[in-house]
């Protein structure tokens, strides 16, 4: 089959897939008087805009799941309409390389819009069937461009960008551990259950992520860009010192606006210029990448670890309380969950025992130096493991809560995200923003252990009674080490370098 024959089927597959719906979806509950869906096809702006009010009429989890799943075809029927629009062939639903790029950053924007808005909802195999197949055709494209002449200058040039094509990963403000965490080497199944089981205390893990391609390849630039679209593909970023700060927001950009910004312009800068200070932080943090471009999961692997049998938080911590509570209510109303992946930080996570998936949680931490996440603890056994750069950790005992200052229960949080603020693809989300809700913030710490870093001379007794006190332990987490975190243990997170991370909830 030639390429050209083999395009055609390819759209008109999609084409059909949208066409014909069954009866039973959801889709269908957007049109209790049995409008035609076939007609998303062919006004989907106009479908796109009604989607987009029902989702920004009610927060996320009182949507119904059909404006999801209108949002997400009108999505990609508007995707198929721009790729019309860009066909220079004589025969229906053909379009190059070349052809694509009019309008390429659109109809990259939108289908990841889909995902990240309303999960893709009912379509998340189409749609990234119909980003590989835009990968394959910028690929082949580019290797018709390759003509002699530009083959040659490639070739004299290739030296130099093996060199620049790494991460600037130089340390800054790696400090002496005064109270290292315990070191286990690669620890057979049998070993590391009696650690969680008996122990149940936080250990760095060596030399159990050697077989993982990542190690290598996320080194590279180039292969970011390449992975996602030329650095099309849209993710979602933290910007700002931490989530707890008035002037943290959320932002959705291309993926190379976010390396430009805020990887490479963090490190050309350096932490001790001048105007290292203005630079704003850009984090691409606790985010599952790997449902969005599933191809980054041939890069790792989930640790075996995490399909051990977990002990329970501890009895009297913070989680365990939270965890009795949530069973008591879920007896009597079980919440909605939405698809959508664009979510307010850890502290609103819901921590009902019935989220957890079968597979372990995957989210993944990109970031230049400085980025923190601050003390807090999490409702999950985690594994977090360093691809790239070095973190430094500090960890207290769930048994110290108290002393460690949880914020409240309906901490004012003006900077929650509402679905209207997503709507701009490099817009600000939440920053100055009119929603007044509250939050459950109390698995968040008062404690700024980032200022107590900056500032160790200052007496910081007088600042939060007791802390010089409370036992903890801390570590550096090297490139190809993985940390495994206890249920309900506070912990603090600061990057030493640019770095990549992923994590494992289990």
């Amino acid at each position: 089959m030639s390429t050209m024959a083999r395009e055609v089927a390819y759209w008109q597959f999609v084409r059909s897939e949208l066409k014909e719906v069954p009866p039973d979806d959801i889709i269908r509950q957007c049109f209790p008087d049995g409008v035609d869906t076939g007609e998303v096809l062919d006004q989907p702006d106009n479908f796109l805009d009604l989607a987009n009010r029902k989702l920004n009429t009610f927060p996320f989890k009182d949507v119904n799941p059909c404006w999801f799943r209108l949002y997400t075809d009108a999505s990609v029927a508007k995707v198929l309409k721009l790729i019309e629009l860009n066909s220079s062939s004589t025969e229906e639903d053909t379009v190059s390389g070349y052809d694509l790029h009019g309008h390429l950053d659109e109809i990259v924007s939108t289908l990841d819009m889909a995902l990240i808005m309303a999960g893709g909802l009912g379509r998340q195999e189409l749609i990234h069937g119909i980003l590989a197949e835009l990968q394959s055709t910028l690929r082949d494209a580019a290797e018709v461009d390759e003509r002699p002449q530009k083959r040659r200058r490639l070739d004299e040039s290739r030296m130099g960008e093996k060199a620049s094509d790494l991460f600037l990963i130089d340390s800054v403000s790696v400090p002496p551990l005064n109270f290292p965490v315990r070191t286990l080497e690669h620890p057979s199944l049998t070993d590391f259950s009696k650690h969680i089981q008996q122990r149940r205390e936080p250990a760095v893990l060596t030399n159990v992520l050697d077989h993982w391609p990542a190690l290598d390849k996320w080194k590279s630039t180039s292969f970011w860009l390449q992975t996602t679209l030329g650095g099309r593909r849209l993710v979602p970023i933290e910007v700002g010192r931490s989530y707890t700060d008035d002037d943290w927001a959320q932002k959705i950009v291309p993926f190379r606006e976010f390396l430009t910004q805020y990887i490479q312009r963090a490190s050309d800068r350096g932490p001790d210029s001048e105007s290292a200070a203005a630079v704003q932080t850009g984090y691409l943090a606790q985010h599952d990448l790997f449902k969005q471009i599933p191809a980054l999961r041939n890069d790792i692997a989930v640790p075996d670890y995490c399909y051990l049998d977990a002990p329970p938080a501890e009895a009297g911590t913070p989680v365990a309380l939270t965890k009795a509570k949530e069973v008591a209510i879920s007896r009597k109303s079980e919440p909605i969950s939405s698809p959508s992946l664009a979510c307010p930080p850890s502290s609103e996570k819901d921590t009902n025992e019935a989220d957890l998936e079968s597979e372990p949680q995957t989210h993944i931490w990109f970031g230049p130096a400085w980025t923190i996440s601050p003390l807090h603890h999490d409702p999950y056994h985690n594994i977090l493991c360093q691809i790239v750069g070095k973190k430094y950790v500090r960890l207290y005992s769930p048994h110290h809560s108290k002393a460690l200052l949880p914020r409240r229960t309906d901490e004012p949080a003006p900077h929650i995200p509402q679905p209207q603020d997503l709507k701009e693809v490099s817009g600000i989300v939440g920053a100055g923003g009119q929603n007044h809700d509250t939050i459950d913030m109390s698995n968040t710490s008062q404690i700024d252990v980032a200022a107590m870093e900056l500032s160790p001379l200052e007496d910081w007794d007088d600042v939060y009674p007791g802390i010089s006190r409370v036992p903890y332990m801390e570590c550096i987490l090297e490139a190809g080490q993985a940390l495994y975190i206890p249920i309900g243990w506070w912990h603090y997170v600061r990057s030493c370098s640019m770095g990549i991370s992923v994590s494992f909830w289990w």
